[in-house]
């Protein structure tokens, strides 16, 4: 059920009624259901997966805590001295540890399975073919279950929060199953965590008319942002980054650029739809974007963007392996060969690495994804290493304190992240070869001056410089127009955003500017938006993970 069709509307007021019609104690029963029909509707089968995923965790998860408890009750019966209490401690742990690491590689298990067998015998196949053995691979048939990277990633964390007695297990299987699979977020996240979002999901939450209408605001600006940006400049992009033999020179930087805004407009806009959704069941949701593109670097912007799944790959990756007896070691080693500068930055790097190359792999099954990690990484790991060099430069030139500068940051950060995503959709070597084509190639592409004169005169007349440029990739001067002002208008409640709470505003107006304010934007989706006969509904792209 797609968040962008008329039965996911319909889905919703229908449970709007009934949640606010049972008594507040049984809400959350509402939500479970609601949810378990969510799924079901791709398919029954696929209940499975996050029902093995509740049974296993929470089974998991009990005999933790039941440990735990056993333990501490053990230590005080006994009356340890502090020797002893470490020693036994320690025999506690290592249990604890082994049903941790089984139900971590259990599930992540069943994600790796499902999303990476086919990339695991293709490089098999290759492997095979360079040995000059014939044949080819079968390949499997799976469908990847909606969200199971999300609720894979928060159930574990929940796993390892108990391990580490963060708080106590929760003892029922069902309101562990409405955490596990809550469904605004089985779509697009964010990642919560169970100490936090418990409360959201199962206090009481009488209606509120106020609730209703700002979670409906939210819905409708995340509509905007999908079907009248992202599903207009997206089609455009994946025609030139799919031929990149016909399309280079200015081509190559419309669709560097128009991916990046497709993949800001979708992902922002389908978690628009889920808060909204969310808040219209007076159920808070942790913010997943903080308006990454004025970030003044690269680390900055990743710790504003996707900003639930950094946070997960921070405490639950790159702290465990940045503190592990394998950095320590690496350290040792890069201490005695290298000094002490390198010994202090080996368990960094380790650690930095690893995150990228989980996160690379995490985005898509393909080495185009793994080399955009670690480009990511490289990038990174070097503005660490010249941060002493730019903390000198501003103490020196005045003009880096000026807020000018802080535009012209804001700008470099936006190209830098664009550029590095050319990594996930251009093979190596190409991608530099397509970077390139920026600065060298001609202003129309071979694939207008394989059609002729006449062509190119054709598209020119209809819409002159823009109309050659942008006709044959499907956008009209009209599609053009639309763009600019959208952007224009999201770049605008961005900036907005940075000094006042942009919708606080404007519930602080009169009633009758607030309802044109929101109906204006309704006839913009109405008039502008992508949709309607012969639209082929285009999946959320954070859907597929």
């Amino acid at each position: 059920m797609s968040l962008v069709s008329y039965e996911f509307a319909a889905f919703c007021i229908a449970l709007l009624v009934v949640y606010y019609l049972v008594p507040g104690r049984h809400q959350w029963l509402i939500l479970l259901a609601a949810s378990c029909l969510f799924y079901a509707c791709g398919g029954p089968v696929y209940l499975l997966y996050p029902l093995v995923t509740t049974v296993t965790t929470w089974f998991l998860a009990g005999r933790i805590g039941r440990i735990t408890e056993k333990s501490k009750a053990y230590i005080k019966e006994q009356n340890m001295d502090r020797e002893a209490k470490k020693a036994y401690n320690r025999q506690i742990k290592k249990r604890q540890r082994r049903l941790m690491v089984l139900g971590l590689v259990f599930n992540f298990g069943i994600l790796a399975v499902l999303k990476y067998t086919n990339f695991v015998l293709a490089n098999v196949e290759t492997l095979f073919h360079m040995a000059g053995m014939e044949g080819e691979m079968e390949y499997a048939d799976w469908l990847l279950p909606l969200g199971i990277s999300y609720y894979t990633f928060q159930s574990m964390g929940y796993l390892i929060d108990v391990y580490h007695r963060k708080y106590e297990p929760e003892r029922s299987p069902a309101r562990l199953a409405l955490f596990v699979s809550y469904f605004p977020q089985m779509t697009a996240g964010p990642i919560s965590r169970f100490d936090r979002l418990k409360e959201e999901l199962f206090s009481e939450h009488p209606f509120s008319a106020a609730q209703l209408k700002l979670g409906a605001e939210r819905i409708l600006w995340g509509y905007f942002k999908k079907l009248v940006i992202a599903d207009r400049i997206g089609p455009a992009a994946s025609v030139i980054t799919a031929s990149p033999e016909l399309y280079g020179g200015p081509y190559v930087l419309f669709g560097m650029v128009g991916h990046v805004v497709e993949l800001y407009a979708d992902f922002s806009g389908g978690i628009d739809i889920v808060l909204g959704v969310s808040q219209m069941f007076g159920i808070r949701l942790p913010e997943n974007f903080e308006r990454p593109f004025f970030s003044k670097n690269l680390a900055e912007f990743w710790r504003r963007w996707h900003m639930s799944l950094m946070q997960w790959f921070r405490e639950y990756i790159f702290y465990p392996v940045s503190t592990s007896h394998a950095s320590r070691r690496l350290s040792g080693f890069c201490g005695r060969v290298f000094g002490k500068g390198a010994a202090n930055r080996a368990p960094v790097y380790l650690a930095s690495v690893t995150v990228w190359l989980v996160t690379g792999i995490w985005h898509g099954a393909s080495w185009e994804f793994v080399l955009w990690g670690l480009a990511n990484c490289a990038v990174l790991l070097a503005s660490q290493e010249l941060s002493g060099v730019y903390r000198a430069c501003r103490k020196r030139f005045a003009f880096m304190n000026r807020p000018g500068y802080r535009y012209f940051e804001a700008v470099r950060t936006f190209f830098v992240f664009c550029i590095l995503q050319m990594f996930a959709y251009y093979p190596f070597p190409l991608v530099f070869v397509m970077m390139g084509s920026m600065l060298t190639g001609g202003l129309i592409g071979p694939a207008i001056a394989a059609d002729g004169a006449a062509a190119v005169g054709s598209v020119a007349g209809s819409g002159g410089f823009f109309g050659t440029l942008c006709g044959p990739i499907g956008l009209s001067t009209a599609d053009l127009a639309v763009l600019g002002f959208a952007c224009a208008l999201m770049l605008a409640v961005e900036i907005c955003g940075r000094s006042v709470n942009v919708r606080e505003k404007i519930g602080k107006k009169p009633v009758l500017i607030q309802y044109l304010l929101f109906f204006g934007l309704f006839l913009l989706v109405l008039t502008t938006g992508v949709y309607g006969y012969g639209y082929d509904v285009s999946q959320f792209i954070y859907n597929r993970f």
